[in-house]
């Protein structure tokens, strides 16, 4: 398996020659590593890749565990109200160098620990960037804005890079929910000095690859080791997916609901 395994140059070697990544895009990236297999350098050697061959790398880092539910709020927020004992116990306080949520993936992780990168100081998702424009598309988040990050990246040309996962991990689809008209919610966090209330969280995302086919002819795919890679424009996804979700009010919402 050794000889088989992938290194940094060939992952980027792909990400460029197969998949037209070029050093003026950047890209917020999800990345599931153990679906590529071996890889010479690990998950450090994916993140390697990333940068080399993108402008500026932005990837989730969102902190659940901070979240608390508290014993009163607003209606229809998708939350039992004081359930939350067991859970509010074990709840830890946000700070900057917290590791990723293991959802996020152990290479959004690596990345968070890089020396390089930058991080957003939002409580619950919080988002890693590295490369020229990482302040820049950092700064574009707020509490009251957690997707600003998306829009900046919509702006500037950017695109969403999924490997070894489908569109329910593109976080991206949320701005285009949202701007469907679709619900947000109301979330609690703990930070040093409070617990934060923070507006408009995205909702689920279990529907989302249902968007999938309809995005062929603007997807570029390759097979990074055993994973199948796509990138996907935002400025095609974006709108495209609006327009689909206040066509149709039940595209992208999950089967079960």
């Amino acid at each position: 398996m050794a000889d088989q395994a992938l290194d940094a140059k060939d992952i980027e070697l792909i990400l460029e020659d197969q998949m037209g990544l070029t050093k003026d895009v950047p890209i917020i990236a999800h990345v599931r590593y153990r679906s590529i297999g071996p890889v010479r350098g690990e998950q450090a050697a994916v993140v390697a890749a990333l940068l080399a061959a993108a402008d500026t790398v932005v990837m989730p880092a969102f902190t659940y565990q901070t979240q608390v539910i508290p014993q009163v709020g607003p209606p229809d927020n998708d939350i039992e109200y004081g359930t939350g004992d067991e859970r509010n116990a074990k709840a830890q306080i946000f700070r900057s160098d917290m590791p990723v949520h293991p959802d996020c993936g152990s290479v959004a992780e690596t990345l968070r620990k890089d020396a390089e990168t930058l991080r957003s100081t939002h409580p619950i998702l919080s988002f890693v960037a590295q490369g020229p424009r990482a302040r820049e598309v950092l700064a574009s988040q707020t509490r009251s804005n957690p997707l600003g990050p998306i829009a900046w990246l919509e702006q500037k040309n950017g695109a969403v890079l999924l490997i070894g996962l489908d569109h329910r991990d593109n976080v991206a689809l949320h701005l285009a929910a949202q701007r469907a008209g679709r619900k947000t919610y109301v979330r609690w966090a703990i930070t040093p000095d409070d617990i934060e209330e923070l507006p408009n969280m995205p909702g689920p995302s279990d529907g989302f690859n249902q968007i999938w086919t309809e995005l062929l002819g603007v997807t570029r795919m390759a097979q990074i080791g055993m994973a199948r890679a796509q990138l996907v424009p935002l400025k095609e996804m974006l709108p495209y997916a609006e327009q689909r979700m206040r066509e149709d009010v039940s595209f992208m919402m999950p089967t079960s609901l």
